[in-house]
């Protein structure tokens, strides 16, 4: 039986456009303790996202990410369609103009706005929006320049102006990418997954004002830190392999591993976002690789099954502060995506409903002045096997 190692040569290396002064070790610890502090203290809920891809044998590439928040989302399928104006939001989230898409495509929306997290578009590229507080700084506003786009409506942008990888790195550098701040919530640090059908993967993430864009070979995302503290991170743990760990001998007495999964000792389980990159990571790259798409699609589903957040594991409290009460969120997965790039399908699924539904941007009508919006079932539906 092979050994499937989660590291290898090939998979360690994670070029990118710029490396920040962020990969400093005193640098990093002194971000790392204002994150646990924002942890603590702050009023927002915290996403805790987790995305990753799987090629089949057949050279198909499917994505699955998971969406985690403390508040409901209140997200809804969006298919918007060639030609229909979205709009970018200024710092304090008015409409500052519009622009009009190229690419139909399908995304989640977020509190009744017309702002996607995710999706995918028509040509077969998806993009991820996820949180990464602490860690990142947009540059400023700035209303001279010639192309602006708001870090929320960054994912529209991406969707319905390009179809592959290459074409959103050549189009970043030119574009003045500030933060937007959400009515209910805030500012929203994020830093985004970008992929295609063709196999190529980003990571996009701003660091003290400046751009900074990753391959993504292992095409796996969480949250903080940065991207490529989560790489470096992983080879704490290249001895984590699918095959069982032999037993020794201690003098003249045997010691043998008890059960099954003896050679995954060690890989973390918690809901953290270290812990969820390299559990993701673990099990898209030691899971047998599927031959098909349909397997594929399978695979995802069972990998996000890992991250899924019940209600009530993960919870966040906020001290009584500015007149209101102490209060507790807890951080849940609200729904999961898994997207089939080469077949441009969608398939969906939510906390309250774990029947998957799909959508076929194929088969879907691109045309047309207005969104379509399609609510996200949150019932669940069972299917009765009793004999009549």
């Amino acid at each position: 039986m092979p050994e499937y190692r989660m590291l290898n040569p090939a998979c360690q290396k994670a070029s990118h456009m710029k490396i920040t002064a962020t990969s400093s070790f005193k640098r990093l610890t002194a971000k790392l303790m204002c994150f646990v502090f924002l942890l603590s203290a702050s009023a927002a809920p915290v996403l805790a996202c987790t995305t990753f891809r799987i090629q089949a044998q057949d050279g198909s590439w499917i994505t699955g990410r998971s969406m985690e928040f403390g508040i409901n989302l209140d997200s809804k399928l969006m298919v918007v369609p060639v030609g229909y104006e979205l709009a970018i939001r200024s710092p304090d989230f008015k409409v500052l103009k519009t622009f009009k898409a190229k690419v139909g495509f399908v995304g989640l929306s977020t509190l009744g706005f017309d702002i996607s997290t995710d999706g995918i578009n028509e040509a077969g590229l998806s993009a991820n929006a996820l949180f990464i507080p602490g860690f990142v700084k947009y540059p400023a506003f700035d209303p001279k320049a010639n192309q602006s786009v708001d870090n929320l409506n960054l994912v529209n942008w991406v969707l319905s102006s390009f179809k592959t990888v290459a074409e959103v790195r050549e189009a970043l550098p030119s574009v003045n990418v500030f933060t937007a701040a959400v009515p209910q919530l805030g500012d929203q640090p994020l830093h985004w997954s970008i992929r295609d059908a063709q196999g190529a993967s980003i990571v996009v993430e701003y660091v003290d004002g400046e751009l900074n864009i990753h391959d993504n070979p292992l095409g796996v995302l969480t949250n903080s830190p940065n991207f490529d503290w989560h790489m470096t991170n992983l080879r704490n743990y290249s001895n984590l392999t699918s095959v069982n760990v032999d037993g020794f001998k201690l003098g003249s007495v045997q010691i043998d591993p008890i059960g099954q999964g003896s050679g995954l000792m060690g890989l973390p389980g918690d809901y953290t976002p270290p812990s969820r990159f390299v559990r993701a990571t673990a099990l898209a790259y030691t899971a047998l690789q599927p031959k098909t798409t349909d397997e594929s699609i399978n695979l995802a589903f069972h990998i996000l099954n890992a991250v899924d957040i019940p209600k009530g594991a993960v919870a966040g409290r906020t001290p009584a502060q500015n007149g209101q009460p102490a209060s507790v969120e807890y951080d849940y997965t609200q729904w999961v995506t898994v997207y089939d790039l080469n077949q441009r399908v969608a398939f969906y699924r939510t906390y309250g409903d774990l029947n998957i539904k799909k959508l076929d941007l194929k088969k879907t009508n691109f045309t047309g002045d207005k969104i379509t919006y399609i609510p996200l079932s949150n019932k669940l539906v069972t299917q009765d096997l009793t004999p009549k």
